[in-house]
């Protein structure tokens, strides 16, 4: 099986923190770099791992996701606010095996990267955006060792029925979201802080009001003074 093709951004020689962040669907790595920058600037000691998903667009070949909803979806129920938080977690659930597998791949990304930092899951996040956030939960439930925290922007805990039986590891989840999403409907965050608690998963969660589907400063802002917090 094909590796990752990733990118590695930081200002430290030697870094003390290692986040991996996940893009969203049909992301390219220009939209996510001011991301990635904004971070390291204000982060001491991190580097930042951004891998790429396998998939592309039909249509521009520099898109990249981690697979196709649409075909789980095509009539496009689950952006609908009238489909119930139920509704669309069963949609969701047609993804078990996909996210199964990539999380694995992404637990081996995570051990190559960390060799090569010398650093270990205490001093390791992992982040994600919107597909990118429910492959983060994934990765970092069914990691053998616990990582330092997972930060799930506009996401949701999908297929969640099949991860339950996977969990392995409950590292402190932070959930972000905006009120105004049309892509992964905001309330899709209260679903996934309540079955995270369900599983016994520290999880905190944060709304902004005029958000859409989109990653804010705030949303960075707050991501950085946790990753700023000093190691116990």
């Amino acid at each position: 099986m094909s590796e990752f093709y990733s990118r590695y951004f930081t200002h430290a020689q030697k870094p003390k923190k290692l986040l991996i962040f996940l893009h969203g669907y049909n992301n390219t790595l220009s939209e996510m770099m001011p991301v990635y920058q904004s971070l390291c600037d204000v982060v001491k000691g991190l580097v930042i791992a951004a891998p790429q998903g396998k998939m592309h667009s039909d249509k521009e070949q520099n898109r990249k996701s981690w697979y196709k909803i649409s075909g789980f979806d095509a009539e496009g129920k689950r952006l609908q606010e009238e489909t119930t938080v139920e509704e669309i977690a069963q949609i969701y659930q047609q993804a078990a095996p996909v996210l199964s597998a990539t999380a694995r791949e992404v637990n081996a990304y995570i051990d190559k990267v960390q060799k090569k930092y010398g650093l270990d899951d205490a001093h390791t996040y992992i982040a994600g955006f919107s597909q990118g956030a429910m492959l983060a939960i994934w990765t970092a439930l069914i990691r053998e060792r616990q990582l330092k925290g997972c930060f799930v922007l506009s996401g949701l805990a999908a297929a969640n029925q099949a991860l339950e039986a996977q969990i392995k590891s409950r590292p402190d989840v932070y959930l972000f979201h905006g009120q105004k999403d049309d892509k992964v409907l905001f309330k899709c965050m209260d679903y996934t802080k309540r079955w995270l608690q369900s599983q016994k998963v520290p999880v905190q969660a944060k709304a902004y009001a005029r958000l859409r589907h989109e990653i804010c400063a705030q949303e960075l802002n707050s991501l950085s003074q946790i990753m700023n917090q000093p190691s116990a």
